[in-house]
This record gives structure tokens, sequence and C-alpha cells, in this order.
């Protein structure tokens, strides 16, 4: 018995949405769209921005009041389109590597899903405490190296700069 067209698409449905690749259809060519009664196949989507297709640079540290805040940008280096959505993952650490400080994020309402296509960027902007948290006013006796690792990707980019570790947060990448 040969599946239904409506139980296939439903299958290949649940699989992307599930972030499976569907399998090939064993009854027959997939359908290209031309004249076979199914639906068209569905478009690609493109992958997350990751690995050697996304370089990770910074600005330099930028001063406010008694705030340093400095603006990390995702470029998609690749030759194909990708995405990026949430919060990249930073932390300020010492010369030797170890975490002084995880990067808390700052509160948002929704992360926006980017589409980069080669070329274009997305930038996200920590913001470092260069007082001391605890309510005594002295400035921020530490300062860390930034490393930031881009929403969805397990690459790690040390930054050439360096925050204030007493208190700092991300935002989401827009």
């Amino acid at each position: 018995m040969k599946p239904s067209g409506k139980f296939v698409a439903a299958m290949v449905f649940a699989a992307t949405a599930i972030g499976m690749a569907p399998s090939a259809y064993a009854g027959g060519p997939p359908n290209d769209g031309g004249g076979g009664g199914g639906a068209p196949a569905p478009a690609a989507t493109p992958g997350s921005c990751s690995g050697a297709g996304l370089s990770v640079t910074s600005g330099p540290v930028e001063p406010a009041n008694t705030l340093r805040h400095v603006v990390v940008t995702f470029t998609n280096t690749s030759s194909a389109q990708c995405t990026l959505v949430g919060y990249p993952d930073a932390n300020l650490v010492t010369a030797a590597g170890g975490v002084l400080v995880h990067v808390d994020r700052e509160p948002a309402s929704a992360s926006h899903l980017l589409h980069l296509n080669p070329g274009d960027s997305a930038t996200a902007t920590v913001q470092s405490s260069a007082l001391d948290v605890n309510g005594s006013g002295n400035p921020c006796p530490r300062e860390g190296t930034l490393v930031v690792t881009a929403p969805g990707d397990s690459v790690a980019h040390t930054l050439p700069v360096a925050l204030p570790i007493c208190h700092a947060t991300i935002s989401n990448v827009d």
C-alpha cells in the first residue's frame, strides 16, 4: 500500500519541526511540483550562522557614566544565507582563561530571527559596571578579557577588549 501525499507531507513537516532531515521517500522520486498532484517540495531553510562561516569581532570599549560597553559584531563569511537568534554566550576571563564573571543576559521581550546573507552582520552589546556592585561606590578592582560564543554555535571567540568584572550583561543579537 502506497502512503498518501498528505501522510508524506505531514511526516516531512514533523521531521523538519523537530530538526531532523526528512528521509527520501522510497515509493518513487520526490515531488518536484511538476504535475504529480502533490505540494511542491519545501524550500531549504538556512542553517545557523556558526563555525568557520561566522566572523566575530568587537568595537572599542566605550565609557558611559559608570558603565563600559562594547558592540560585538557577527558577520556571515560563508557563501550561503544563515540565521542567528537569541543571546550569545559571554564570559570575562583571566589571562589564563579562567572565568571571572559569566555575563548575564539583558531582559528582552523577544529575540528576533535574523537571516544573514553572505557579508551581512548582526550585533549584540556587552555592558559592564565600572563600579563595585556591592554599593561601596569604589571602582571595579579587576578587568577580564571578553570571550563570546554566537547563539547556536560552540566556537568561542576571544576578543581584544578588557572590561571591568563587577557585573556585566549582554543583549540578544539584533
